[in-house]
């Protein structure tokens, strides 16, 4: 299991092989800079680390409103876990950090992190204003004690592999496509948390997690399935605030086709989207909505059904 660690766990009672970076799309890119991590890690016999942020650099620096996250910290410990890396270090970005400049940054690096070989991207840039780059790291690397190790970029059909073309797709709810570029099913990782159990009394009960902040989706139904305690479950999903019922609060709500028998309440699970079926709709009444249901689950049958 990947340690999640903040600032305040350091430094580290040991050395570590790092690299640096949101890892919200968590790519083909990034399988192959943590796969390169974990060899280096092991022909030096010390742990490997990855060290994001949060919240995005983006919304701190830049103000961006319509930045969305593809993942969240669960999410990419989960997939960490799956790779074998040994630390997931959460950084708070915030004014103190940001202002830190090229030379501080690395000897953070250095020595809180004990961070004693950095792998990361051709194009990497870091400290205030991203005024550091891949050469000055490697310069500077060498003063401290720092080795830097560059990747070169890594694409798919002649593009670059990057989270904002992710972003694009699962904000258009291709998810297909957005998969295809992951290089694995779209999902996400929550805690099950209680709902207002609307979906129970109308007859179509379903189980609960709470979307990250600003999640990077388009609102509305979708077919999928849900794994409990390693088992997958075939399901349609919602994601948005049902405004049949008057919902203000946003959820990720999976009405499973199969029952279930497992108790899991506050239980960890995953929920996987592989195809949009509609855009959330306001129906006149509930017998409308208990109609669409049912369409709904027809359509997710026939999905299922296809790609066995």
């Amino acid at each position: 299991m990947t340690k999640i660690i903040y600032e305040k766990d350091l430094p580290l009672t040991e050395d570590v092989v790092c690299t640096i970076g949101n890892f919200d799309g968590f790519h083909k890119g990034h399988k192959e800079i943590l796969h390169i991590l974990k060899e280096e890690a092991q022909k030096s016999k010390k742990k490997s680390m990855v060290i994001t942020f949060y919240p995005h650099p983006k919304k701190v620096l830049q103000k961006d409103s319509s930045h969305c996250n593809i993942t969240n910290i669960e999410t990419r410990n989960f997939l960490l876990t799956k790779e074998g890396i040994d630390y997931l270090l959460v950084i708070k970005f915030d004014e103190n950090f940001y202002k830190k400049n090229p030379e501080e940054f690395l000897e953070y690096l250095h020595e809180k992190v004990r961070c004693k070989k950095l792998v990361v991207g051709h194009d990497w840039k870091f400290g205030y204003k991203k005024k550091g780059d891949i050469e000055f790291a490697k310069k500077f690397g060498k003063k401290i004690g720092l080795e830097v190790m560059e990747i070169p970029p890594i694409t798919k059909e002649g593009k670059r592999i990057s989270s904002t073309i992710i972003r694009k797709f699962l904000k258009e709810g291709n998810v297909e496509k957005a998969s295809k570029y992951l290089g694995r099913q779209f999902f996400i990782c929550g805690k099950v948390v209680s709902g207002d159990k609307r979906g129970r009394e109308i007859g179509f009960p379903t189980i609960n997690i709470q979307p990250p902040e600003d999640f990077c989706l388009r609102k509305g139904v979708y077919v999928g399935y849900v794994i409990i305690k390693n088992k997958k479950f075939p399901a349609v999903i919602n994601y948005g605030n049902r405004p049949t019922v008057d919902g203000e609060k946003v959820f990720i709500e999976a009405h499973l086709l199969e029952p279930v028998k497992e108790k899991i309440e506050e239980k960890f699970i995953q929920v996987y989207f592989l195809k949009f079926l509609r855009e959330e709709k306001k129906f006149p009444n509930i017998e409308m909505l208990k109609e669409q249901i049912n369409k709904d689950i027809k359509n997710a049958k026939e999905v299922l059904e296809s790609v066995k």
